[in-house]
C-alpha cells in the first residue's frame, strides 16, 4: 500500500515559543541514524511514557551521541512529536476506490484489527495525558499527528459529497470527530475490558453514523 512521506518536526509556535522546530541545516544526515533514533523514542515512550523519556537514554539505547539528537530536534518535545508523526506512514496516500461507505467500512475495519497491537494505540492516550500540562507539546502532536489522520477522513467525505453520495450540506468536521471518537472511545473501553456496545463492528458503527448524511435514494 502506498504510503505518505514521514512528517518532520517544526512549524508550530504557541506562547512565543517554537516548541517543536527542528534545527537548521548542517552536515549531511545519517539515514540509519534517523531511524534508529525515532525507533527507539517511540520503543522507550511505549515502556516509559512521556515525562519518563530522556534524551541520555535514547542516545544510549539507539547507539548515537546526544549530540547527534540534538543537530536533529530543538528538544525532547520536537523529537517525541517528530517520533509519533512517523507513526503517520500507516495512513495510504489516498482515499482507495469504492463507495463512501465502503471505504469508510474497509478502513474503520483494519485500523479496529490493528488497535490491539498499534503503536499508535498504546502511544496517543499518552499524549492525551498530557494536553493540560504540556499544552504546547499537545498542540503541536495534534497539528502534526492528528491532523493528517483527520485530513484522510476529510477527503473520503468530500469526494462522497462531490460524488453525491452524502448530502451537499454535510459538515465535513462533524462527521469525521463523530467516525474517529466512536471509534476511539469504543475501541479503547474493549481494550479496558469494557464494552458499551457488544456485538457492535466497525460497519455498524459507520452505518449508524451515516445514516443521517447519506443522499436518500428516490423511490
Amino acid at each position: 500500500m502506498s504510503v505518505v512521506q514521514r512528517p518532520v518536526a517544526g512549524g508550530f509556535v504557541a506562547d512565543g515559543a517554537d516548541v517543536c522546530a527542528t534545527r537548521g541545516p548542517g552536515r549531511p544526515r545519517d539515514a540509519r541514524a534517523d531511524e534508529a533514533i525515532i525507533e527507539t523514542t517511540l520503543d522507550l515512550m511505549s515502556d516509559v511514557g512521556v515525562t519518563g523519556l530522556s534524551i541520555e537514554e535514547v542516545a544510549l539505547r539507539a547507539g548515537v551521541s546526544k549530540a547527534t539528537i540534538y543537530r536533529r530536534f530543538e528538544s525532547k518535545d520536537a523529537l517525541i512529536v517528530a517520533a509519533l508523526a512517523s507513526l503517520n506512514s500507516e495512513l495510504p496516500a489516498a482515499p482507495p476506490d469504492g463507495s463512501t461507505r465502503d471505504v469508510l467500512v474497509s478502513v474503520a475495519e483494519a485500523w479496529w484489527l490493528s488497535h490491539p497491537t498499534s503503536q499508535s494505540a498504546q502511544l496517543f492516550p499518552r499524549l492525551f495525558g498530557h494536553a493540560r500540562s504540556n499544552p504546547r507539546l499537545f498542540g503541536c502532536f495534534f497539528d502534526q499527528v492528528i491532523e493528517p489522520r483527520r485530513d484522510f477522513f476529510r477527503g473520503l467525505i468530500r469526494r462522497g459529497i462531490n460524488r453525491g453520495e452524502l448530502r451537499q450540506e454535510t459538515d465535513v468536521e462533524l462527521l469525521t470527530t463523530l467516525l474517529i471518537s466512536s471509534s476511539v472511545y469504543t475501541m479503547h473501553l474493549r481494550a479496558a475490558g469494557r464494552d458499551v456496545a457488544p456485538g457492535s463492528t466497525a460497519a455498524d458503527f459507520v452505518d449508524a453514523i451515516l445514516a443521517g448524511f447519506l443522499v436518500k435514494a428516490d423511490h
